[in-house]
C-alpha cells in the first residue's frame, strides 16, 4: 500500500511547478512550514513512489523525472486543483476486497474530510443491487471517494448524477471520448457500458453524515481464462484503450476528482438546479422506451424526465410513475 500525504502532495506540486530548477532544501521548509528533516523525508516518500529527485549537495533537489507508473498517489493529488479535494487522504493498493470498503474504513477511522482510495484490482467489487463489478488486476481505475457532503438523505441520487457528468467529463477532457449517459448511474459508448458508479452514505433523519462513491472505468480489454461468468459480463462492456492509446490514469482520476467536485460545489450552492438541467440534457435515457425492472416487478413505459431528487420519471400504462432505484434497460435506440 501506498499513501500520499497532504504534505508530500504540496512538496510534490511545488517541485513539479519548478520548471526543472533546483529549489534548496531551506525554501521548501519555509514553503512547507516545516522542518528540513521533514522534507527529506517526504523526498523519500516520493522516490518510493516512482519519481526521479536528485539531491545535489549545498544546493538542493531537482525532480528529474515523474514516476513512469500512472497511478502513483501523490502525482494524482498534486494535479489536483479544486479545493474540496485539493488535500485528500490518497490510498493505492495492489489488490483489495472492494474499494468502497476501504475507503469508509479509512475515512471514518482518521475523520478526514476527503479520502480516496484505489485499487489495481477488486476481488469482491460491487455494482447496484449487489452485483459483481468484474476488477481484473490493470484493467480499469477502480476507485471510491469518502467525502462529507451537504446534503438532505432523498437526495443521494445527485450524488450519482454529479459522478456520472464528472466521469463523462473527464473522458471527454483526457480521451477526446464522448460517452453517453444513461439513467441512474452507467455511461456508455455504442450501447456498452464503459463506466458503473455507486453512491453509499451513512445518514441521520435530517443529514447525510458521510458519502461514498465508487467508480469503476473499464480501460483494457482483460484476458480471462476459464472463468465464464466474467466473460459473460465484459462481453457487455467497452474499453477506453480501444477507442484511443495510452489513457493515463492518475490524469484521469484527477480530473474527474476536480470536476466532481466542481459540480458537488455548484450542487449545494443551487440546490441541484444546474446539475438536474445538464442532466436531463444530455441523459439518453430520456424520451425513450425503456423496461424498468423494481423490486416489485416489471413495467414497460416511456421516459419522459429527471425528477427533483433524482428518480426516473416514467409514462406507462398506470399513469406517471417516479422510481428511485430500478434497472433500466432502453428498448428503442438512441435518436441521433
Amino acid at each position: 500500500m501506498m499513501k500520499a500525504r497532504p504534505g508530500t502532495v504540496d512538496l510534490c506540486r511545488i517541485l513539479m511547478n519548478t520548471g526543472g530548477e533546483i529549489i534548496s532544501g531551506g525554501t521548501l521548509a519555509e514553503l512547507l512550514s516545516c522542518s528540513r528533516q521533514s522534507v527529506w523525508k517526504s523526498i523519500r516518500n516520493l522516490v518510493g513512489e516512482g519519481f526521479s529527485i536528485e539531491s545535489i549537495p549545498q544546493k538542493g533537489y531537482i525532480l528529474r523525472e515523474l514516476p513512469r507508473y500512472d497511478l502513483a498517489p501523490s502525482y494524482i493529488g498534486a494535479l489536483l486543483s479544486n479545493k474540496l479535494f485539493s488535500t485528500p487522504e490518497i490510498y493505492l493498493y495492489e489488490t483489495l476486497s472492494s474499494t468502497q470498503v476501504t475507503a469508509k474504513q479509512c475515512g471514518r477511522r482518521s475523520g478526514a474530510e476527503n479520502v480516496v482510495v484505489i485499487s489495481e484490482e477488486q476481488t469482491q467489487g460491487r455494482g447496484r443491487r449487489d452485483r459483481t463489478w468484474v476488477s481484473p488486476r490493470g484493467s480499469g481505475l477502480f476507485l471510491s471517494f469518502f467525502f462529507k457532503p451537504r446534503l438532505l438523505p432523498g437526495r443521494l441520487q445527485l450524488v450519482n448524477l454529479a459522478a456520472g457528468l464528472a466521469v463523462k467529463d473527464a473522458v471527454e477532457q483526457t480521451c477526446s471520448v464522448r460517452l453517453s449517459l444513461k439513467w441512474p448511474n452507467d455511461l456508455l459508448c455504442e450501447n456498452k457500458k464503459v463506466c458503473g458508479i455507486l453512491s453509499e452514505a451513512s445518514s441521520d433523519s435530517d443529514r447525510v453524515r458521510d458519502c461514498c462513491t465508487g467508480i469503476g472505468i473499464n480501460i483494457n480489454s482483460p484476458s480471462l481464462e476459464n472463468n465464464e461468468e466474467a466473460e459473460v459480463v465484459l462481453s457487455r462492456a467497452a474499453f477506453l484503450n480501444d477507442m484511443v492509446e495510452g489513457v493515463h490514469r492518475g490524469v484521469l482520476a484527477a480530473t474527474l476528482l476536480d470536476r466532481f467536485a466542481d459540480i458537488l460545489a455548484v450542487m449545494e450552492s443551487d440546490g441541484g438546479k444546474s446539475l438536474l438541467a445538464r442532466y436531463r440534457n444530455e441523459c439518453v435515457t430520456l424520451g425513450r422506451e425503456v423496461l424498468v425492472i423494481a423490486d416489485n416487478g416489471t413495467e414497460r413505459g416511456q421516459a419522459v424526465s429527471i425528477g427533483e431528487n433524482g428518480e426516473l420519471i416514467v409514462r406507462n400504462r398506470h399513469g406517471t410513475v417516479a422510481y428511485c432505484a430500478a434497472d433500466v434497460v432502453h428498448a428503442t435506440p438512441e435518436e441521433n
